[in-house]
C-alpha cells in the first residue's frame, strides 16, 4: 500500500479538485450549531495570515480513468460541504466555482440539512456589504487551510473513516458498520443494489440522531440482544463493539459451521431468482434469527437485509394502531413508568417479547408477554432504584428467562417458566406493577 504525502493546501485550491462523496459515506448532518461553530472560528480569526481548519482524507482510486481526477471524500465531508455553501454565499460575483457543486444526493436527510444550513449561513452574513464579503471569501479560500491526506488503498481509509472529526459529529456505531458493509460489497455488486441498501438504510436515520431508528434498533433491541443471549454484557453499544454485528464471509471460508448457513443462503437465492417467482412476483425473505452469526455472501446484502427485518419485526409488535402488542403496552404506562430505571426495565421487557417473536412468532403471543413482563418488571418490585448495569446483570442470569428463550425449541417451555415472587414491597410506588403482575400471573397459570 503506498501512502501519498499529507498537503497543507488552502480552502480554495482544495475545492478545485474533482471532489466526489461515495455512496458508502453517510449523510450531511450538520445542524445549526455545528454550522455557526465553523462560521465563528472563521470571523474571529479573519485578520490572521493563516488559519488550520482540521483534515480531509480523500481517496484516490487507481482504477478509475485518470483523466477525470476524482478523489472520494472519507473523512472531511460535512465541513468541506459547509465550506463550499460559504463560499458560494460570500461569491458577489459568480467566479467561485468547484466540482462539489454539481454534487447530486439521494438522502432527504441531506437535503433537508444542506437547506438548513444555507439558511443559517444566508443569515449570519446578512449584515455584511459587498467589500467585506469579497475579503472574507478571499480570507477562507487563500487563508483558511486543510491537512489533505491522500490515500490509495480503500481499506487503510476506511481506518480513517473511524475517526472523529475536531469540530465536527463523531461518527455513531451504524455509520461505520453501513461503511463498513459497503466496502465488502465494492466488489461484488452492482452500484444500482448497492445504493438500494444504502436508501433503505437512510430511512431509518432521522435529522436528530437521537431519535434514529437504527439507534433504537441495533442499540436498544438488536446489541443486548446478541449480547444477553449469550450471557455476556450489553448494555452501551458504541464503536469499541462492533464486531456484534460484523459477521463471517460465507464466499471466502470454508469452515464445517457455516455449511448450513451457506446452504439456506443458496437455497433463498434459487429460489428468488427463479424465472417462475419473478413471473408471479413470489420471493422469500432470508429467515433471519436475532442471535444468528451475521452473515456476508457472494452478494454482501444480508446484514442490512437483517437489520430492515428487525425494523419491521419492531413495527409489527409495537409500534401503531395494528401492532400485535399495541394493547399490552398500557401495562407499561404507570405513575413513574417514565423514570430513567422503570425505562430500562420496558426495554429489557420489550427485548425479551422480540426473542419470543423472533422464534416462536405470534403462536400464543399475549401468553408469553405477561411471562415477558412478570419476568422484566420483577426489577420494579425488588429495587426502587435501579441502573441499566443492574438490568444487564439480571437479563444475562444462566436460568433467567432470556437463557430459557434461547435454548427452547416450543412456546411450551416459555409458558411454563416461572418469574421470582416477591413480597411485602417496601415502596407504593410500585403498587401498580405488581397488581399487574398478579394479575398475569394468574392468567397465565390459568391457562396451563
Amino acid at each position: 500500500m503506498e501512502t501519498l504525502p499529507c498537503q497543507v493546501k488552502n480552502v480554495g485550491a482544495l475545492l478545485e479538485q474533482n471532489l466526489a462523496i461515495p455512496p458508502y459515506q453517510r449523510p450531511y448532518k450538520w445542524q445549526q450549531k455545528h454550522v455557526n461553530q465553523l462560521i465563528d472560528d472563521v470571523l474571529a480569526h479573519q485578520n490572521k495570515q493563516c488559519y488550520r481548519l482540521g483534515t480531509v482524507v480523500l481517496y484516490w482510486d487507481k482504477l478509475k480513468p485518470a483523466y477525470t481526477g476524482e478523489l472520494d471524500i472519507v473523512d472531511g465531508q460535512q465541513r468541506l460541504l459547509t465550506l463550499t455553501m460559504l463560499c458560494s454565499v460570500l461569491d458577489q460575483s459568480g467566479e467561485f466555482s468547484t466540482p462539489l457543486l454539481e454534487q447530486s444526493f439521494a438522502s432527504g436527510v441531506s437535503i433537508n440539512n444542506l437547506g438548513h444550513s444555507a439558511k443559517v449561513i444566508d443569515n449570519r452574513l446578512v449584515g455584511l456589504n459587498d467589500d467585506e464579503r469579497k475579503s472574507l471569501l478571499h480570507f477562507v479560500c487563500s487563508k483558511c487551510e486543510l491537512i489533505e491526506v491522500m490515500l490509495d488503498d480503500l481499506s487503510e481509509a476506511f481506518q480513517f473513516f473511524e475517526s472523529q472529526n475536531a469540530r465536527g459529529k463523531a461518527l455513531a456505531p451504524h455509520d461505520l458498520l453501513k461503511a463498513y458493509h459497503l466496502r465488502e460489497m465494492m466488489d461484488a455488486t452492482e452500484q444500482a443494489e448497492r445504493l438500494y441498501h444504502v436508501s433503505l438504510w437512510e430511512q431509518g436515520v432521522s435529522p436528530d440522531d437521537d431519535s434514529a431508528i437504527l439507534h433504537l434498533i441495533m442499540g436498544e433491541f438488536l446489541f443486548r440482544l446478541r449480547r444477553w443471549l449469550d450471557g455476556d454484557y450489553g448494555v452501551q453499544f458504541s464503536r469499541h463493539n462492533l464486531d456484534v454485528f460484523k459477521g463471517i464471509n460465507l464466499s471466502t471460508s470454508d469452515y464445517h459451521y457455516v455449511q448450513p448457513m451457506l446452504a439456506m443462503d443458496f437455497a433463498i437465492e434459487h429460489y428468488n431468482n427463479d424465472l417462475a417467482r419473478k413471473w408471479d412476483k413470489q420471493s422469500k425473505p432470508y429467515p433471519f434469527q436475532v442471535n444468528q452469526v451475521m452473515i456476508k455472501t457472494i452478494n454482501l446484502k444480508r446484514f442490512f437485509e437483517y437489520i430492515q427485518h428487525y425494523i419491521s419485526l419492531h413495527h409489527i409488535l409495537f409500534e401503531g394502531d395494528n401492532a400485535l402488542l399495541g394493547d399490552f403496552l398500557k401495562h407499561t404506562y404507570y405513575t413513574g413508568s417514565s423514570r430513567k430505571g422503570d425505562m430500562y426495565i420496558k426495554n429489557l421487557f420489550m427485548c425479551a417479547v422480540m426473542a419470543y417473536y423472533d422464534k416462536f412468532g405470534d403462536k400464543q403471543l399475549t401468553q408469553a408477554a405477561k411471562v415477558c413482563f412478570c419476568w422484566s418488571y420483577y426489577l420494579r418490585l425488588h429495587y426502587q432504584k435501579i441502573g441499566m448495569d443492574s438490568v444487564g446483570g439480571y437479563a444475562r442470569e444462566p436460568r433467567g428467562l432470556l437463557r430459557v428463550l434461547d435454548k427452547a425449541i416450543h412456546p411450551q417451555q416459555i409458558l411454563r417458566f416461572q418469574p421470582k415472587h416477591f413480597e411485602n414491597i417496601r415502596f407504593q410506588s410500585a403498587k401498580p406493577v405488581e397488581d399487574s403482575i398478579a394479575q398475569m400471573q394468574g392468567d397465565v397459570h390459568a391457562t396451563e
